[in-house]
């Protein structure tokens, strides 16, 4: 129960869209956006995101997060679109500067993940990553999260990258824990995943 309450209570969740009265917007560092632009691309203009579609790829954005610093660190996720056509690929890397907000030193961690959008279903969907490791902590206080969109794909017919959402919650382990007790030994183990439609992440989250 302790982990499916920690698993379930995000932290900090940026979001693009308002959806409650509270909105933690979504937006680059300063001077963090290259090639990156908001604008909603869909026929009735409700659905925005940070959108690039350089063919050449090379464009970047930089989010952050900034929690108490807690050695037991956070899960980062990043929310995107994916669709069966027009999409690319990318890559996220997650520098940790821990309770270094001024980043006097060099980062104390950097995690990276490489993404596509693209996929074989007909259907164009909200899709939430996990990006840090519950097991292994990327994000332990004030975070920098960037995102690299690479040149197209040989083969596709579109280089778009669409970014929706920014979050975090408090890690928890997935290992099996084992405690002994006047000789007892127990493992407690427990797994979860989750998926969305895309446009209904914050209503999961709040």
């Amino acid at each position: 129960v302790h982990q499916l309450e920690v698993r379930s209570h995000y932290l900090v969740v940026k979001d693009v869209a308002r959806i409650f009265s509270r909105w933690d917007k979504l937006l680059p560092i300063l001077g963090g956006a290259d090639g990156f632009s908001l604008y909603a691309d869909d026929d009735l203009k409700q659905r925005p995101g940070w959108i690039a579609t350089n063919p050449l790829g090379n464009s970047k954005i930089t989010f952050a997060i900034d929690l108490p610093p807690d050695k037991r660190g956070y899960a980062v996720y990043l929310a995107m679109l994916r669709s069966y056509k027009w999409m690319g690929t990318f890559r996220v890397e997650v520098r940790d500067y821990g309770d270094d907000a001024k980043k006097k030193m060099p980062p104390k961690k950097v995690t990276r993940k490489d993404m596509d959008g693209l996929w074989d279903s007909p259907i164009s969907v909200w899709s939430d990553n996990q990006i840090t490791e519950d097991d292994d902590p990327g994000c332990t206080g004030y975070c920098e999260v960037t995102v690299t969109t690479n040149p197209t794909v040989n083969g596709r017919d579109g280089n778009k990258v669409k970014l929706l959402t920014l979050s975090a919650r408090r890690c928890s382990p997935t290992k099996p824990k084992t405690s002994t007790t006047k000789g007892k030994s127990s493992i407690t183990e427990n797994k979860g995943k989750t998926s969305l439609v895309e446009g209904n992440a914050s209503n999961l989250r709040r």
